[in-house]
């Protein structure tokens, strides 16, 4: 049963009105959820051996070195779940927070943990980028240059190591001005290097002293549905780093070497504008870079740039990432509709034969977040788009489809950060400024709602025993004293 508990001493006092309101909705929302008649009995959990590529370069180091880290977005493993790690679940703003620390500018970009450093991107603008005269419910961002830079941080104390500015620059378009930046892309590090990406502002690769070796401009300014802003973020795999231009001009995607960030191949797409990250993945001795869209998710050899399959697609402007698991590619998109598919991996040519599709769903997929896969447990956060405290949570069989429990709600929050997983736990952070916790499986239990204060747009990090939160202002370092 998902029933609420009580803060502990440790964290701030209960509030009462709308936050009680939400606890005593979220008691009662899984009550009866359980094992469906006749499902089987669930398999002994540990660390799967899933087909997504954790980063690397050429020498990858090893993957115990990955697990212990989050060198990418959504993790070691590209699905969200940090199989090693063992963060707090209980915590709040006045007790289990190691460090907190204000960062300059504005960016939505997750952190990413590298031994003793955290990276994170921000773009800072160097003039008002909102007329004081305006009110704030009509002001409109001009568009003035900004510091597009990437910071890391010291994981012990939370203070800059270093900080550099890739470029200065005046943006040509603005961003959603509640969920979008101009720094929402993720870093990605191999261990010896860090990327940072700025879509229409390129490519910046540094080592981790802080020093630059390299950057790639691909002189293209992107052209946002709703000019929403840039969201994609770079793939890395051995000595090969993916990037996806979606947009409402000519769409690409482009491989470049991690060396010197030259062009290794180019491939035009029939898509407009995503925000999806791509997925690299190996399946039958083959690495594929596979790419969401609103017309097709299509697999790339990462070696050639050829086409080796694509599927039919998402719904307009996917957002999220796929994850793969079970021999399996799942990909979701929540716009105007809802709908996940799950593509078996190994095909070849238009996969419109029905035997290439394992499953696909019409309920329960997500706008924003991404997917979370756990062994064979696919969680999906349908957030509601725009419609505050409305985010379900699903939980499906990733080789069936088959719910576990189907688009319940949580309480009443609002959620766009995708969700991570540690030592069989689930955290949510949440706009309301709350991170959840909820116990993983088919008898999904709230074990703490645990009070920041602060909105969460960024998705979360997990490395060691510890959990990084960025929210609109702050970067925040959760574990054990």
């Amino acid at each position: 049963m998902f029933s609420p508990l009580s803060p502990p001493s440790s964290c701030a006092p209960v509030r009462t009105g709308r936050i009680a309101a939400i606890l005593v909705a979220a008691g009662a929302l899984f009550a009866g959820v359980g094992q469906a008649p006749g499902e089987p009995e669930p398999v002994a959990r540990g660390v799967a051996a899933l087909e997504p590529v954790p980063a690397g370069r050429r020498g990858f180091p090893a993957a115990a070195a990955y697990e212990a880290n989050w060198p990418q977005w959504r993790g070691p493993l590209a699905t969200g779940v940090a199989p090693s790690s063992d963060p707090p679940a209980r915590f709040g703003a006045a007790a289990g927070v190691m460090w907190k620390t204000e960062i300059p500018g504005r960016g939505q970009s997750s952190p990413i943990v590298w031994g003793d450093l955290v990276f994170v991107t921000t773009a800072v603008p160097t003039e008002p980028e909102v007329r004081p005269s305006e009110r704030p419910r009509r002001r409109r961002l001009l568009l003035v240059p900004h510091e597009f830079r990437l910071i890391a941080l010291d994981r012990g104390s939370g203070e800059v190591r270093w900080s550099r500015t890739a470029i200065t620059a005046e943006p040509h378009e603005g961003y959603h001005r509640t969920f979008s930046s101009y720094a929402n892309a993720s870093p990605v590090t191999d261990g010896e290097r860090v990327y940072a990406f700025f879509g229409s502002r390129g490519l910046y690769a540094y080592d981790l002293h802080g020093e630059p070796v390299w950057s790639r401009d691909f002189d293209v300014e992107m052209e946002s549905y709703g000019s929403f802003g840039e969201a994609s973020g770079p793939a890395l795999h051995g000595d090969t780093i993916v990037v996806l231009f979606d947009h409402e001009g000519q769409s690409f995607i482009e491989a470049v070497d991690v060396l010197d960030g030259r062009s290794r191949w180019k491939r035009l797409r029939e898509e407009d504008t995503s925000w999806t990250t791509p997925l690299i993945v190996e399946h039958g001795g083959r690495t594929l870079a596979v790419a969401s869209g609103g017309n097709f998710v299509t697999a790339y050899d990462l070696g050639s740039g050829e086409v080796v399959w694509r599927a039919r697609g998402m719904t307009p402007h996917p957002i999220p990432t796929p994850v793969a698991g079970e021999g399996l590619l799942i990909a979701v998109s929540g716009s105007r509709e809802r709908r996940a598919l799950a593509i078996r991996l190994g095909r070849q040519g238009n996969l419109t034969r029905t035997d290439a599709i394992a499953w696909s769903l019409d309920r329960g997929a997500p706008y924003n977040p991404s997917p979370l896969l756990w062994d064979d447990e696919l969680y999906l956060v349908r957030d509601g788009g725009l419609n505050v405290g409305s985010s379900r949570l699903s939980l499906l069989d990733v080789r069936t489809g088959e719910p576990a429990y189907l688009e319940e709600s949580i309480g009443g929050y609002s959620i766009k950060a995708s969700p991570v997983g540690a030592a069989g736990r689930i955290y949510l952070p949440t706009e309301e400024g709350d991170v959840l916790v909820i116990r993983r499986g088919p008898d999904p239990e709230l074990l703490a709602v645990n009070r920041l204060g602060e909105p969460f747009i960024a998705s979360p990090a997990i490395a060691g025993d510890e959990l990084y939160l960025r929210g609109i202002r702050h970067l925040f370092s959760i574990a054990e004293r």
